[in-house]
């Protein structure tokens, strides 16, 4: 009697999708385009809410996470981030302070996980329930800390503090210095 074989599992065919003549996408990878898009959405929703709107020509950027799709493992998403996080300067009248960063900042952390998740697979790849959980729940941790800030800024915006040129400065260099860190050091996988 020959030994049993194990039995091989069965291939799951992915569905994916092409646009012209470009490589083949996944559902999973459009999805995280998708809420990397309704990130920059909602982001710029707070930010006319918060300034009482701005030229419209700012909605343009909505548009470029779908542009950004074969580059999501690049620089080209935080350079997105950047523009937008200087527009929130630039836009909103200094000493001023507005609940919207809130929602705001949930806009950033979706939209910049989603970029990072993209990035962690091809373009025809997907994505493990325990991966999206993992960072769905960075997210959470994210977006808590931020509420912690926006709580702190609250409390402290109704002291006559003045921020200034240097205290926005060492602030986006601690930004960009935490993003460097978490796109040079991503979550471990366990998949």
């Amino acid at each position: 009697m020959p030994p049993s074989q194990p039995a091989s599992p069965p291939s799951r065919r992915r569905r994916t999708l092409r646009f012209g003549a470009g490589p083949e996408w996944s559902f999973a990878q459009l999805g995280v385009t998708g809420v990397a898009t309704a990130g920059v959405v909602v982001y710029l929703g707070a930010l006319h809410l918060a300034v009482g709107g701005f030229d419209g020509v700012w909605w343009l950027l909505a548009l470029v996470p779908v542009a950004l799709m074969p580059w999501s493992g690049s620089a080209a998403p935080l350079a997105l981030w950047a523009v937008l996080l200087i527009g929130w300067f630039v836009l909103t009248p200094e000493g001023t302070y507005s609940w919207w960063a809130l929602p705001a900042a949930a806009g950033a952390v979706a939209a910049h996980a989603a970029h990072a998740l993209s990035a962690s697979s091809p373009p025809a790849g997907s994505f493990t329930r325990a991966t999206v959980q993992r960072w769905i729940r960075h997210c959470l941790v994210a977006l808590c800390a931020a509420g912690a800030v926006v709580v702190a800024v609250a409390a402290l915006s109704s002291r006559d503090l003045t921020i200034g040129a240097l205290g926005l400065v060492v602030g986006l260099a601690g930004v960009a210095a935490g993003l460097a860190w978490v796109r040079t050091s991503p979550p471990s996988s366990t998949d």
